[in-house]
């Protein structure tokens, strides 16, 4: 484990679960461009119980083996539907529901469309983390933690960053997983969480680029995008790593959620309460363009509306309550 100390108010440590299939590579893919596609898949869990699981998948008398090998064919659908190269998932349980997926895509694909390459990540004792399937070799994974102590309060269990690279034509794109704090427990409460969150982001980012690498940002972030410090231009101000806004202190990345006309992009990624919400973001700086960006919404996943089919674990049906993001970048010279 290792840590950083950067003043007495934030701590940044790494926990790091890497998974094998079949190796961790560290070579330049050959490709211009990519396709990655996001998706929040709603409290994955296996069929075992580990004792931290959410309590009604842990107290349920109909969660089983056979219900999650329905769910995992179903999720393994819409990843073949959307045959992106890098497909980023949130909220799985451990590694061998990334392994299951993994190997029920290579007995029933294409060949040449097998994810190879993938890693997992989230910190000791917590029930759901991050995966991330990659027919292109990943590079470098390296995770950083939030470990507060200065508040008057016990800090919440939180989600790791997790940072991968990959190479495009000798060039590097480092990509930032994240899923920041939900807002249970409030809103407003919870909030000076996801700001430190947004800090570790902004940090690391920062970094990346002054490494001369193209920068990618993408998951759950618990916080819609009119929520961010949104400038002209589809900009968007990320806070400073010690969680001030002070002039050009912050970091300025681009969003996706924005058109050419400073539009917001329809409908959104998560539908609560008979509204839309964009939690689910796409931020990037550096010398990369994005070709294409769209949430998923002509699929089996969703209704006429758009709207998702949440997961119901009374009856073992639906996908997520979230859509899939779906962008397609190219690294520039």
């Amino acid at each position: 484990m290792r840590k950083i100390n950067f003043n007495k108010q934030f701590k940044f440590y790494a926990v790091l679960w890497i998974l094998f299939l079949p190796f961790f590579a560290c070579c330049d893919s050959g490709k211009s461009e990519v396709k990655i596609a996001n998706w929040n898949v709603q409290t994955f869990f296996d069929a075992n119980n580990d004792g931290t699981e959410y309590s009604e998948f842990a107290k349920s008398k109909t969660w089983g083996e056979e219900m999650y090998k329905e769910r995992l064919k179903r999720l393994c659908s819409v990843i073949k539907k959307l045959d992106a190269d890098i497909f980023i998932m949130e909220e799985l349980e451990n590694s061998n529901v990334l392994f299951d997926i993994s190997n029920f895509l290579a007995g029933e694909w294409n060949p040449r469309k097998i994810y190879r390459y993938a890693c997992f990540s989230k910190n000791e004792g917590g029930a759901i983390g991050c995966g991330v399937l990659s027919r292109i070799p990943l590079q470098k994974m390296n995770l950083h933690s939030l470990d507060i102590r200065t508040e008057n309060e016990k800090m919440p269990r939180t989600r790791p960053l997790s940072k991968i690279e990959i190479k495009l034509k000798e060039k590097t794109l480092s990509i930032f997983v994240n899923h920041w704090k939900s807002k249970s427990g409030g809103e407003e409460k919870t909030e000076k969480w996801r700001n430190r969150e947004e800090c570790v982001l902004s940090f690391f980012m920062s970094h990346a680029l002054n490494e001369g690498k193209a920068v990618f940002a993408v998951g759950d972030f618990n916080r819609d995008i009119n929520d961010f410090c949104v400038k002209k231009n589809g900009n968007v101000l990320l806070r400073a790593w010690h969680g001030k806004l002070l002039g050009d202190e912050g970091l300025l990345v681009k969003s996706t959620w924005f058109d050419e006309n400073e539009n917001l992009i329809e409908p959104g990624s998560y539908y609560f309460r008979e509204e839309w919400s964009r939690i689910d973001n796409i931020f990037y700086s550096g010398k990369i363009e994005v070709e294409d960006f769209f949430p998923a919404t002509e699929g089996f996943w969703c209704n006429e509306n758009s709207i998702p089919y949440k997961y119901s674990l009374w009856n073992g049906r639906g996908y997520s309550d979230h859509l899939p993001l779906v962008c397609k970048v190219r690294l520039l010279n």
